[in-house]
């Protein structure tokens, strides 16, 4: 189970006499009351279940042949998407780059790996949840050549391991209260990105959550969605394209 401290109710202060690993459970480190005023009364633990749900991916990835042909954008290892999670975590475990998130411009930003760090993504359930006010991320996976060497040697494989914060299983829009100040939903300025939260949704929360999951694998790694479910990703990839305008 996975436990995210900003998620979970405010925890006690410790004693000094406390044994250190209790350190591993809290207090939170909530903002002051005078900057953001009942945020450390908020809470999302309605909306997992318990345990929570979660996945952990391992995921390895091989450099292409030194004669492959690179496409414009670099050879995928996973395609443009956004997770159907709450939040992600990735640990990026090789120094190999190819990790790439794009921005509010359209443009790709490459996130090369920082040890000892994780890199926290937004999914779609949080956007839904939120409005928009928390935008999903858009991420995707370049295996160029050019990830697995340096000026002088191999990196040999790309490892990475992603665990998916899921929330609860059969959540429907009915159990959705939670209540933004208007000041802060003014905060989301791009319409489509409101559009995208309030389909995300219906999707999710009024439709099966299963099938929903299904479209995200499909639209991550199109190979294999292109194989095993060709109609569902064009017909994924066609509503992605109506959204984009």
């Amino acid at each position: 189970m996975l436990i995210i401290p900003c998620l979970r109710l405010k925890c006690p202060t410790l004693g000094l006499d406390e044994p250190l690993y209790r350190n591993l459970g809290g207090p939170n480190q909530w903002p002051d009351e005078t900057v953001i005023p009942g945020f450390g009364n908020a809470s999302f633990k309605k909306f997992f279940d318990v345990p929570q749900q979660g996945k952990l991916k391992l995921v390895k990835y091989l450099a292409p042949p030194e004669d492959a042909t690179i496409p414009e954008g670099g050879i995928q290892g996973v395609g443009p998407h956004q997770d159907g999670s709450f939040l992600t975590f990735l640990l990026q475990a090789t120094p190999n780059s190819g990790l790439e998130v794009q921005n509010k411009n359209g443009d790709w930003i490459k996130a090369n790996p920082i040890p000892e760090t994780l890199v926290v993504s937004i999914g779609q359930s949080l956007q839904a949840l939120t409005g928009g006010v928390c935008t999903a991320t858009t991420p995707r996976v370049n295996l160029s050549l050019e990830n697995f060497v340096t000026s002088c040697r191999s990196l040999g494989p790309r490892y990475s391991f992603p665990v998916f914060q899921g929330v609860k299983i059969g959540l429907e829009a009915k159990d959705i209260d939670l209540k933004i100040p208007q000041h802060i939903k003014d905060l989301v300025k791009n319409e489509k990105v409101k559009s995208k939260a309030e389909t995300t949704f219906n999707a999710v929360f009024r439709e099966n959550i299963v099938d929903r999951g299904l479209i995200s694998r499909a639209t991550s790694h199109q190979d294999m969605g292109r194989r095993w479910y060709p109609e569902l990703l064009d017909m994924a990839l066609h509503a992605e394209r109506d959204f984009a305008g």
